[in-house]
C-alpha cells in the first residue's frame, strides 16, 4: 500500500498556482476596465476629498498648515503634473466664505461617494460577494466609506508627522542612519499599517491578517517604485507635448493615477487568491490526472484527505449529505435500493448530484476494496468553486449526464 504523504504544517498553495489564479482572475474581472473606472472616479473625487481634509484639519483641529502640506504631498503623488493647479483651486475654494457651510460639506461628501461606491463594487466583484442594496442604504454606506477614508488619511498624516520628527531625531544620534532613509522606512511601515486597516475595513469577507499584510506590502512597494520612477516616466513622455499640446499634463496625470490605482487592485487580487487557496487546490482535481503523483498532493491530502477501511459506509440513500468525494486510491461501490449498480475507481469523483441539486442522496456509497483514500470536499467550497469556475461546472454536469445514461 502506498505511504501517506507527510503532513506539513502549511496549507499554502504553491506560488505558481497562486500567480496563475491571480492572472486568471484579473482576466475574468476585466482588470484593465475595472482599474480605469476606479481611476476615473478617483480623478473626480480628489478635490471634494481634499477640501474635506482641509476643513477637518483647519476647523476642527486648527492645523490648516499641516492640512495643506499633506494634501499637497498626496496630490503630487497621484497627479504630479496637475498638483500646482489643483492646489491653487483648493486654496481658492477653501477661502470662500460659503465653503464650509453644512450644505456645502454635504455636497462634498456626495461628490466623493461615486469613488467609494465604485471601489466597493470592484472589491465585491474580486471577492465574489456581489449583492444589490437599496439606493438610500447604498448611499449612506458610501458616505460612511468616505468618512473611513478621511479618518485613515488623518491618522496617517498625524502619525507620519510624529514619525518624521522621530526619524530626524534618531539620525542625529547616530551617523549609521541617514535622515532620509529613516524617514522613508518609517513612512513605509506606517503606510503598510494604514493599508492593512483599509483592506480590513473594505473587504466584505473575513480575511487572515497575514494575507492583508501581504497585500498592504505589495501596495506600498508598488507606490514606492512609482514615486521613484516618476522623473524617468516624464522623460519618456516628453514627446507627448508635440501630440497633445496643452493636454500633455492631463494625459500624464491620468496615466499616473491609473498606475497608482492598479497597485491597490492588484493587491486585492493577490489577497483574494491567498484567501481562496483551498479552492485553488481543489481546482487541480478537475484538471490534473494522477493527482496523487502531483507535487500539490501533500497539501490536498492534509486539507481534505481521509483513509477508510473496507465496508465503511460513506453515505446512505436519503441522507442529506452534500459532500463531493474524489477517489485517490481504492474502489467504491454504489448501491441503490439494496443492489450494487456500479463501482468507481481511482481518479473518479462521486456525490455531485446531491451537491449540485441540493437534494437528498439518491444512492448509497461504501468502500469495496481493503482500504480507500479519498479527498472529501464540503458543499460550501464546492458551491463557491462552481459559481466562480464555469469550466468545472460544465465538467460536473457532463460527468453527471454520463452516469445517468449508464444507470
Amino acid at each position: 500500500m502506498p505511504q501517506d504523504p507527510v503532513h506539513k504544517k502549511t496549507n499554502l498553495a504553491p506560488l505558481y498556482l497562486i500567480y496563475k489564479d491571480v492572472m486568471e482572475n484579473m482576466r475574468d474581472h476585466q482588470f484593465m476596465a475595472m482599474n480605469a473606472s476606479v481611476a476615473f472616479f478617483t480623478l473626480f473625487a480628489i478635490i471634494p476629498l481634499m477640501l474635506l481634509v482641509i476643513f477637518i484639519f483647519g476647523h476642527w483641529l486648527n492645523e490648516s498648515a499641516i492640512a495643506y502640506s499633506k494634501v499637497d504631498q498626496i496630490i503630487k503623488l497621484l497627479l504630479p503634473e496637475l498638483s500646482e493647479s489643483i492646489m491653487r483651486e483648493l486654496r481658492l475654494l477653501s477661502g470662500q466664505r460659503f465653503a464650509w457651510e453644512i450644505v456645502w460639506i454635504f455636497v462634498l461628501f456626495l461628490g466623493s461617494t461615486p469613488l467609494t461606491s465604485n471601489l466597493k463594487s470592484c472589491i465585491r466583484r474580486i471577492f465574489g460577494e456581489e449583492k444589490k442594496q437599496f439606493f438610500i442604504i447604498n448611499k449612506l454606506l458610501d458616505i460612511i466609506s468616505v468618512i473611513v477614508l478621511l479618518s485613515l488619511f488623518i491618522i496617517y498624516a498625524f502619525t507620519n508627522i510624529f514619525l518624521d520628527d522621530a526619524a530626524i531625531y534618531i539620525s542625529t544620534l547616530t551617523t549609521l542612519i541617514e535622515s532620509q532613509s529613516a524617514t522613508t522606512f518609517t513612512s513605509s511601515i506606517l503606510l503598510i499599517v494604514v493599508m492593512t486597516f483599509f483592506y480590513q475595513l473594505f473587504i466584505p469577507v473575513k480575511i487572515e491578517l497575514r494575507h492583508l499584510i501581504i497585500g498592504a506590502i505589495i501596495t506600498s512597494i508598488c507606490w514606492l517604485i512609482l514615486s521613484e520612477a516618476f522623473e524617468f516616466f516624464t522623460s519618456l513622455s516628453a514627446m507627448y507635448g508635440s501630440f497633445f499640446g496643452g493636454m500633455r499634463n492631463i494625459f500624464i496625470s491620468v496615466i499616473w493615477l491609473y498606475l497608482n490605482c492598479a497597485a491597490i487592485l492588484i493587491s486585492l487580487e493577490v489577497i483574494a487568491s491567498l484567501h481562496n487557496q483551498d479552492l485553488i487546490l481543489i481546482k487541480q482535481l478537475f484538471f490534473k490526472k494522477n493527482i496523487h503523483r502531483q507535487a500539490i498532493f501533500p497539501r490536498l491530502w492534509m486539507k481534505f484527505g481521509q483513509k477508510q477501511k473496507k465496508d465503511h459506509i460513506l453515505y446512505k440513500e436519503g441522507d442529506h449529505d452534500r459532500r463531493l468525494f474524489y477517489i485517490v486510491e481504492g474502489e467504491i461501490g454504489i448501491v441503490k435500493k439494496g443492489k450494487r449498480i456500479t463501482s468507481l475507481k481511482a481518479g473518479e469523483y462521486f456525490g455531485e448530484l446531491a451537491s449540485l441539486g441540493k437534494i437528498p442522496r439518491q444512492v448509497s456509497a461504501y468502500v469495496m476494496s481493503d482500504w480507500a483514500r479519498l479527498l472529501i470536499i464540503d458543499d460550501e467550497k464546492l458551491d463557491r468553486l462552481v459559481d466562480e469556475n464555469h469550466q468545472i461546472s460544465l465538467r460536473l454536469l457532463k460527468t453527471l449526464a454520463k452516469k445517468v445514461q449508464a444507470t
